[in-house]
């Protein structure tokens, strides 16, 4: 959960945004911000969307242990798209020291049991998970 934001200095309010919501990319067409934050937010989340192509920078959003749903889920919400899920799943699980199983496995999405994998040693991903066309 995350605290409530409160407004202060020059800032008459504040409150928690979707981040697409923010920069127009979803119907509400933009929220103005002040200054330049627009830009900053912009290249932040430019930013954000780059590095997990090339790094494990991805695995940090999931819990400890995690199935490659979970992870898929993170990498569709940076990037705002809907990954193949089989395509996906090979793609990670064949990228050497991404991912490591953990032995386990959990229901706690329903269905069958996902095997559960941590985060593997890999800093850098070889080859890069790269974004599709939006």
């Amino acid at each position: 959960d995350l605290p409530t934001p409160r407004a202060g200095g020059d800032a008459s309010s504040a409150r928690w945004a979707p981040v697409g919501e923010l920069l127009g990319e979803s119907p509400a067409d933009g929220v103005p911000l002040a200054f330049d934050h627009g830009l900053i937010l912009a290249d932040g989340v430019e930013r954000a969307r780059s590095k997990i192509e090339y790094s494990s920078l991805a695995t940090a959003f999931c819990p400890t242990e995690f199935t490659v749903g979970e992870l898929r889920r993170v990498y569709e919400a940076v990037w705002g798209v809907v990954l193949d899920p089989r395509n996906f799943h090979r793609k990670v699980t064949g990228t050497p020291g991404f991912l490591l199983p953990s032995g386990g496995t959990t229901t706690r999405q329903g269905g069958r049991p996902a095997q559960l994998f941590t985060a593997g040693g890999a800093t850098v991903l070889n080859p890069p998970m790269l974004r599709p066309d939006a």
